[in-house]
Parts: C-alpha cells; structure tokens; sequence
C-alpha cells in the first residue's frame, strides 16, 4: 500500500510539472493570431454574390447538373460563366466555379427564351 501512494504521489508530482510547463511554453493570444495555424482564412471571406463569374466546373458536375425548377437538362453559355436552361431563359451564374442553382438566381440572370437577349426582371 505504502509503495501505491508513492507512486500515486510522484506520479501527481510529475503531471503537475508537465501542466505547468505546458501553461508557461503556450503562446498567447496575439501569437496564435499571427502563426497562421487556425481554422480561419487569412483574407476576409468574400460573399458568393461578389464573386467573379465563371471559373473551372468539371464536366461530370455539369453531366448531372439540372435546372432546379423543371429538372431539365443545361447548357454552358458566356465563355463558362452561366448555365442555361433553354426551355425557360433561366441562367444560373457560376462563381468561383460553384454553379448558383438557386430558382432566384435563375431568375435574377434570365435571358429571352434561351436567345441571349435579356430581359428585365
């Protein structure tokens, strides 16, 4: 039993010095900031809606993409920046290479009967 407590007691003594040393040898605050090491982008994050248009999209991604109103098939159109939907004039933007297929945006982008002249919304 006596051989039990030392160990217990040198064993605390030891923890209590890896804790302490760990507590001294952390950076604060300001250094966790300026490492580069968290979760979070250097630069702001920019909204979807400020981003440029057009950007790489794979050609499966576009195989299996479909208008979210009438589930038909897509067109790419404007050098890659919008995909349309020739049955409604819709035009979903694409940003940063992410296909916006929000029925809004569709509306938002619409083009005269899949001509390519627009229209006002």
């Amino acid at each position: 039993m006596k051989k039990l407590l030392k160990f217990l007691f040198w064993a605390a003594v030891i923890g209590g010095v890896v804790y302490a040393l760990k507590n001294l040898l952390a950076p604060t605050n300001n250094e966790q900031t300026t490492s580069g090491r968290g979760v979070l982008p250097n630069q702001p994050i920019q909204s979807l809606d400020e981003a440029p248009l057009g950007g790489p999209v794979s050609a499966e991604l576009l195989k299996i993409l479909v208008c979210p109103e009438d589930k038909g098939p897509l067109e790419l159109v404007d050098d890659g920046k919008f995909l349309l939907n020739p049955r409604n004039g819709y035009k979903y933007p694409i940003r940063n290479g992410i296909p916006v297929m929000l029925i809004e945006e569709g509306k938002k982008y619409r083009s005269g009967g899949g001509n390519g002249a627009s229209q006002p919304t």
